[in-house]
């Protein structure tokens, strides 16, 4: 059975923060102790978001009132899945478990070699 890279997105809602950079890593730090130690194989990085005027990429992070709204994305490599839909749902169980009220959305799946 093949393995798989599954790259979700999620956001998260980060409160009484003043800068993009502090929401950013306050975001990453929140969501890697929910899943680790159990999950730390899982990679956490901010998502990139393209800017529709003028084409280029920014951070996903929107920031108002000390709330910021920081998209996440979460790289899962699952073994022996049937599919990539079979992958799919393995890493939204096991990241849904531990990350309940984010939504996830997949991004990306990738056949490892």
């Amino acid at each position: 059975m093949p393995d798989y890279l599954v790259v979700l997105q999620g956001a998260w809602i980060v409160r009484n923060v003043k800068t993009v950079k502090d929401a950013m890593n306050i975001a990453v730090a929140e969501a890697g102790k929910r899943l680790h130690p159990d999950l730390d194989f899982v990679e956490i990085d901010v998502g990139v978001t393209q800017c529709p005027k003028c084409g280029e990429n920014l951070k996903s992070v929107f920031l108002v009132a000390n709330t910021a709204l920081v998209g996440l994305i979460f790289e899962m490599k699952v073994f022996n899945a049937q599919s990539k839909e079979h992958a799919i749902r393995i890493a939204k169980a096991e990241l849904g478990k531990r990350l309940q009220r984010v939504p996830l959305e997949v991004v990306d799946v990738v056949e490892l070699e």
